[in-house]
């Protein structure tokens, strides 16, 4: 392996050495505070490293893996992602926490690992060994708290589930193996698509519509994200999604186009029900974790209209919008999961989730208030939050390709969605009816929410900051 490979695989080097950092100091002395603090020195030594490697064009790493642009954009989000979440982790767990904390940053790296892996597979056997090592990693971190019937109980589900959808997954690449005779992604797709190679591609599709919680492969997650610690919740809803859509949009721009017209079809029909029912559903819920899991199902439902999309018009202006719309999701699951985090404990059998729990916080704890009502008008597509941005780049791709149905079913979902978002918001800025406590200390990770919360503003102020980029990514690539 040359040195431009090895520089190309640094920040995947850089976390599997953070792993191995972490057992040996397990091993030698547990230490919560020091724990948190190499992973996130280890994250952000790896972001580093990403950074540095801009800009560079397609490369072929090894036979399982490759380098390219965009996918350095989605490894971005997930370190972002992660950092959040190992600086949300120390305050949720606090001092005196029964669970170790070690063991969650093991699996929180190696959850990373697997996410940025999947992003940069070209090879069958790279996505099946990626996607596995992010899931499991993430179905213990689902359980960490052992005490917790609800979270052992979702695990479960996931555990199940989730090898049902691998099942499918492994079944599908079969198929597609026993007509093209290759495990190479490219090659594989570029043959004729005979009805077997047909059948194969649409289990690999429904295997990673589990993953993103699509319609009709959608049932786990709510029941998954109420009962989950709230901080694994965090990690769940942003870090699998964002990984696993980077594999999904590159396996649809692969379709032979003698396939497209049949895939155009139905991955409409996923989105359009995704949208609308994930948004209904998300009316009648009292939980913010489940009201959350079920607009996590409508929002993976407005990006499946960039995959749509993608089979109709240029590939580049697709994956900009999407890439958009997902960072715009990201920074919004990213602040809401970390008030619920910094409002809740570990060791408690049940998270602070309940709406009416949260009525008044604007009065008591005014800034987490304001952060949350910001991230509830950005996955609401309100102007001046990058949510509207997102939005706006999906329905003017849709009307380009005069897909009038998509468009309708996004106008619609949008305004259900507005109402069960503005309904939380209002019960922030209600009267106060009893005392919220908060994670005192915590300096750090409030000081890292008050970032992302500005970019959260300044992308939606002046989207050409980040648009531009990645017309410029898009173009190397």
């Amino acid at each position: 392996m040359s040195l431009q490979e090895l520089w190309l695989l640094l920040p995947v080097l850089i976390i599997c050495v953070g792993v191995l950092t972490l057992m040996l100091q397990a091993a030698w002395q547990r230490n919560n505070v020091l724990a948190q603090g190499l992973t996130v020195l280890t994250l952000t030594l790896a972001l580093g490293a990403l950074i540095c490697q801009y800009p560079t064009d397609m490369r072929t790493i090894t036979l399982l893996f490759e380098h390219e642009p965009i996918g350095g954009f989605f490894s971005l989000l997930l370190l972002m992602v992660a950092i959040s979440v190992a600086l949300l982790q120390g305050p949720y767990m606090g001092k005196n926490s029964k669970e170790v904390a070690e063991e969650f940053y093991i699996l929180l790296l190696l959850s990373c690992l697997g996410g940025i892996l999947l992003v940069m597979s070209r090879h069958v056997a790279s996505v099946i060994l990626s996607i596995e090592l992010m899931s499991l990693s993430m179905l213990a971190m689902l359980a960490y708290n052992r005490e917790r019937k609800l979270a052992l109980e979702g695990a479960m589900k996931y555990l199940l589930l989730s090898g049902a959808a691998t099942s499918l997954l492994l079944l599908g690449f079969a198929l597609l193996y026993a007509t093209s005779g290759q495990l190479l992604l490219t090659q594989m797709l570029s043959s004729p698509m005979q009805l077997v190679a047909k059948s194969g591609f649409v289990l690999v599709v429904a295997g990673l519509a589990f993953k993103l919680s699509l319609v009709p492969l959608h049932f786990w997650t709510p029941d998954v994200y109420q009962g989950a610690p709230v901080n694994s919740t965090l990690l769940l809803t942003s870090l699998s999604k964002a990984a696993v859509f980077a594999l999904f949009i590159k396996l649809i721009l692969l379709i032979p186009p003698e396939f497209e017209a049949d895939m155009v079809r139905m991955l409409s029909w996923m989105a359009i029900a995704s949208m609308l029912l994930g948004n209904w559903l998300a009316l009648q819920q009292r939980s913010l974790k489940r009201l959350m899991a079920y607009s996590a199902i409508a929002h993976m439902g407005y990006v499946l209209v960039a995959g749509v999309i993608a089979m109709g018009i240029d590939h580049s202006l697709v994956l900009e919008g999407a890439s958009y719309y997902l960072l715009a999701y990201l920074v919004a699951s990213i602040l809401i999961f970390a008030v619920l985090t910094l409002l809740s404990k570990l060791d408690e059998q049940q998270d602070l989730d309940d709406l009416p729990q949260l009525q008044g916080l604007f009065w008591q704890h005014p800034w987490l208030a304001s952060v949350m009502t910001l991230a509830f008008l950005s996955l609401a597509g309100m102007p001046i939050t990058i949510g509207f941005i997102g939005k706006f780049y999906l329905l003017t791709l849709a009307v380009k390709l005069s897909a009038w149905w998509l468009v309708t079913a996004m106008l619609v979902g949008s305004a259900v969605g507005l109402y069960y978002y503005l309904r939380v918001i209002f019960t922030l800025f209600a009267p106060l009816q009893r005392d919220i406590q908060q994670t005192s200390g915590a300096y750090l990770s409030k000081m890292w929410i008050g970032v992302i919360t500005a970019g959260l503003l300044l992308l939606g102020i002046l989207p050409g900051l980040l648009g531009d980029e990645l017309r410029r990514i898009l173009a190397i690539g």
